[in-house]
């Protein structure tokens, strides 16, 4: 196999290896500020530990993550919106959205609410921030894209991905103790709203860091009409079969990471206890292990590509579902480690798909891959229901065979050519490497 190349050229000139070491590490520091907050900024596990703590049916708990999913729709219109020369703002407000709404749901908690507002404040929070990250995920990925080569990308994300996941263990044993054995006077739920107001600061630092991008321009060009904009996208997105093997695999992956909720709650069965007693440790164990999988990731796609990253963050998944099943007791919980090192698919898959796209058709080819988020918003209400009328095996059965299916499509995915910038500079760079 071929390194990618190791630089890219943009029609305004080459992407230096300044702009990857600056770009890396703004990448690097506002994943650190995002991962400390991950408790709270992470919707899943500590949404429905909450849930689970206020009486709700497993289904229920599920929801905050369907209504998260939903609302990655957002990019649908941000993509068709937002000129090449606004994506770096888009981030940055996107980023400010999220730290309002971590903001609001702690005054939640801290007013005199009955449980069923908390558990719908839970349910918005989901579908809000699915708007403002979504957006984020994709214009920040863009951002990576116009301010780092290839190889800067890959070293930028196994950096990120190695050190940055530390961060979130560190946020994660703070919730721990918040939540079990708990501070003294800080009874339920006032320990949920500390987790909620210490993430605050932390999104608001990461909204200013991201400001600094430095990124190579690209040419603005007339803004068509909304839905022929996106006949034209989803047309061109459809004519590759690589992106849409890599849309039917990355919708797969979302099935199968949508597991995650049931397996907290699968402490019930094979502990004997709430999940919210174990749910700092289990988020712990998530990035833990996502910081290990960020190292042994990127040294898989520096050598063999990001093809074999992105099959390898779904073979993770599998495991951590296949572990948590039939491992007992205690070690039932390094089930969230391989779940959390799998969940690097989130980075992995879009990453892939932005280096077989040209740089102009980013953002649109991102948002149409993103998709596959809101369209697997069922699995978290299905792997629910499965587990409320069949049991927890019948959830785990589905999100095994979502990821089997999902390795079979990634593995079909032929790839030859891997700079972005590829259409604007074809004829003066013809530097090609295959993954």
């Amino acid at each position: 196999m071929h390194s990618p190349s190791q630089e890219s050229s943009s029609p305004n000139g080459p992407i230096t290896e300044e702009m990857n070491g600056h770009n890396g590490r703004i990448f690097l520091y506002g994943q650190l500020l995002m991962y400390f907050s991950a408790p709270v900024a992470y919707i899943g596990l500590v949404q429905a530990a909450l849930c689970d703590k206020l009486g709700t049916s497993a289904t229920v708990a599920n929801l905050p993550l369907s209504f998260y999913q939903v609302g990655q729709v957002a990019p649908l219109l941000g993509a068709w919106l937002v000129p090449h020369r606004h994506e770096r703002s888009v981030v940055v407000w996107a980023t400010v959205v999220t730290a309002s709404l971590l903001f609001l749901v702690f005054l939640t908690f801290i007013l005199p609410l009955p449980g069923n507002v908390v558990v719908g404040a839970l349910m918005m929070q989901g579908l809000l921030q699915g708007f403002s990250g979504s957006l984020t995920q994709v214009f920040q990925f863009q951002c990576l894209t116009r301010g780092t080569t290839v190889d800067g990308r890959v070293r930028a994300m196994k950096l990120t991905y190695s050190y940055g996941p530390l961060s979130a263990v560190l946020g994660s044993l703070a919730a721990q103790y918040i939540l079990y054995p708990g501070i003294p006077g800080i009874s339920f739920p006032y320990d949920f709203a500390l987790l909620y107001l210490m993430a605050v600061p932390c999104i608001v630092m990461r909204a200013k860091l991201v400001h600094g991008y430095r990124l190579a321009e690209v040419v603005d060009k007339s803004r068509k009409p909304f839905f022929g904009y996106w006949l034209m996208r989803i047309r061109d997105f459809a004519s590759s079969r690589s992106l849409g093997l890599l849309w039917l695999g990355y919708w797969l992956w979302h099935c199968s990471l949508n597991t995650l909720p049931n397996l907290s709650l699968y402490s019930k069965v094979t502990l004997g206890r709430e999940s919210k007693d174990f749910a700092g440790l289990m988020m712990a164990l998530r990035f833990g292990f996502k910081a290990v999988g960020g190292y042994f990731l990127g040294q898989l796609s520096l050598r063999y590509g990001l093809r074999a990253g992105a099959m390898a963050t779904i073979g993770l998944l599998a495991a951590g579902i296949l572990w948590a099943w039939v491992v007992p007791g205690y070690p039932y919980l390094l089930a969230f480690g391989f779940m959390g090192a799998g969940e690097l698919g989130g980075a992995y898959m879009p990453n892939f798909g932005a280096v077989i796209s040209p740089v102009a058709a980013g953002p649109s080819n991102l948002t149409l891959l993103n998709l596959s988020s809101p369209a697997s918003s069922f699995a978290p209400a299905t792997h629910g229901a499965l587990a409320d009328h069949f049991g927890f095996p019948a959830s785990f059965v589905f999100g095994l065979f979502s990821a089997a299916l999902s390795i079979w499509l990634v593995m079909r995915i032929r790839a030859d050519k891997l700079d972005p910038f590829r259409e604007e500079t074809e004829g003066k760079d013809q530097a090609t490497s295959r993954m």
